[in-house]
């Protein structure tokens, strides 16, 4: 699925994304990912590791998979600053969600 870059707000310490429930697979992620890096500079897009922003982005599908708090997961937020805690689950959610 090509996902519009307009469904997308970026700043220099947030990356939003609008029904991202609807990329599926790590390499679309990373696509879309890089496509927004290719247009914003000094965005935390830019400054942020692209694992762990899929990590993160496919922890949010996981939970929205599962029907938990789908008004909240149904789009994701890559905050620049990630606490270690958040880091550590969104590793193990990686883990334990195979799609």
């Amino acid at each position: 699925m090509k996902k519009d870059l307009n469904d997308a707000s970026l700043s220099p310490t947030n990356t939003r994304i609008l029904d991202s429930y609807l990329v599926k697979t790590k390499a679309e992620m990373r696509e879309y990912l890089q496509r927004l890096r290719d247009i914003a500079t000094e965005n935390a897009v830019n400054q942020r590791d692209m694992e762990s922003m899929v990590r993160e982005w496919r922890s949010h599908n996981f939970f929205y998979w599962l029907h938990v708090f789908r008004s909240r997961t149904r789009d994701v937020d890559l905050e620049l600053k990630q606490s270690k805690l958040r880091e550590l689950f969104c590793r193990v959610v990686d883990f334990i969600y195979f799609w």
